[in-house]
């Protein structure tokens, strides 16, 4: 067989499938084109396993609740405050139609496949990691200041926030942790993603960190290691974790500045007022209460991606730091609220529900992990409003909702 042959051959298959997956999500962080380019080079080539296997459209119900959400999104033009604005919005979430829609052309994902977009996933991340630490060496040497090597200051050279870079390193931390046996190169990886994830700093992805290592026991057992590398291994987790923790502790004594009672009855702030990361995501949760109360959007919401107008008409009322004016409300839940309305959130709720039934079920450390992850991140970021975050979501999503269950 020459290489032609062979190269077709291998795009036949099922595993080339599974590396265009993980090229989409390998890709997030690099750039809109990047990934945007990559998830239709997956959808094209989903269409062609269709046609090619004569197989049927297998839409199951995990499949069709985004592409219902993407329905409501549509609907909300009808009466959206900003039909431009709207518009914009059913751009950027098209992937709720288009990446159920393709995954309902191709197989199962099998074990084999899943470990495939796993492993590609995490050598991704861990060269993406590599390449923040070798620009935060260069930048310390310029300007001496510790800083660079955390939270936002860490990323930022390719405009990134910590949370979603830390969002995508924990499912890596979690696969390798999920792995019954590991190597040396296994735990030198786990205590690589650990420092990377300290230093970015994120409390709630320490907390579903410690959540995650608690979980753990309960799925696996730790074997084939000699006593020597397991203390070996936990004396070196244990002394990152503690280096890596002194910017977290500077993080959770600023959010102790917070004055929660005067943010919910403050009435104007003025643009010097000391705010907190927890302090201004209230702030933001007040808006919604005096939206639903007076702007009458608790049945159909403002219209997709139609908030932000309101949002900024409120910031200058409060006479707050007008940065916060172009800020979205940091809640996943209240963005969806305050855009679809009771039952945006409602299908919303169906979606996550359903996503972590169908975890539970494969018993998959790295699924029930996901789901677990991605419902605690709402709660502090408008994570799917930022296409990183959507490609990262809906892709995990129908990998892990389309798991060869038989074969778990």
């Amino acid at each position: 067989m020459n290489v032609l042959k062979k190269i077709k051959s291998f795009i036949n298959t099922e595993e080339f499938l599974g590396y265009l997956i993980s090229l989409v999500l390998s890709t997030l962080f690099l750039g809109y084109a990047p990934s945007s380019i990559a998830l239709g080079i997956f959808i094209m080539f989903s269409v062609r396993y269709l046609i090619l296997n004569k197989n049927n459209i297998n839409f199951d119900f995990s499949l069709f609740l985004p592409v219902l959400m993407y329905f409501m999104f549509f609907l909300t033009l009808l009466w959206s405050v900003n039909q431009n604005l709207t518009k914009t919005g059913l751009e950027r979430t098209v992937a709720f139609l288009l990446v159920p829609a393709a995954f309902s052309f191709i197989p199962r994902i099998s074990l084999k496949n899943l470990e495939i977009i796993l492993k590609c996933f995490t050598i991704s991340n861990a060269l993406l990691g590599f390449f923040f630490l070798i620009l935060a060496l260069i930048n310390f040497s310029e300007i001496k200041s510790i800083s660079v090597f955390v939270y936002h200051d860490l990323v930022s050279v390719l405009d990134l926030n910590a949370i979603y870079v830390s969002v995508a390193f924990s499912i890596s931390l979690f696969y390798l942790l999920s792995k019954n046996k590991k190597k040396w190169k296994h735990f030198i990886l786990i205590i690589y993603f650990l420092i990377l994830l300290f230093l970015l700093s994120s409390k709630t992805i320490f907390f579903i960190l410690l959540f995650g290592l608690i979980v753990y026991p309960i799925f696996y057992k730790i074997k084939g290691i000699s006593k020597g590398k397991l203390i070996l291994v936990t004396l070196l987790v244990l002394l990152f974790l503690g280096i890596g923790s002194i910017s977290l502790k500077e993080r959770f004594l600023d959010e102790s500045e917070s004055k929660f009672s005067e943010v919910l009855s403050k009435e104007e702030f003025g643009k010097v007022y000391l705010w907190t990361g927890s302090s201004i995501r209230l702030l933001q949760l007040r808006i919604l209460k005096d939206q639903i109360k007076e702007e009458s959007i608790f049945w159909k919401g403002f219209g997709l991606f139609a908030s932000r107008d309101n949002i900024k008409e409120r910031h200058l009322k409060f006479n707050t730091y007008p940065e916060f004016h172009k800020y979205n409300y940091h809640n996943q839940y209240a963005q969806i609220f305050s855009e679809t309305g009771i039952f945006g959130v409602i299908l919303f709720f169906l979606i996550l529900l359903t996503s972590f039934i169908k975890a539970l079920k494969t018993n998959n450390f790295v699924a029930i992990m996901f789901n677990i992850t991605m419902v605690i991140v709402f709660i502090t970021e408008s994570y799917l409003w930022r296409q990183h975050g959507l490609f990262l979501f809906i892709s995990f999503y129908c990998v892990f909702n389309r798991l060869d269950i038989k074969n778990t």
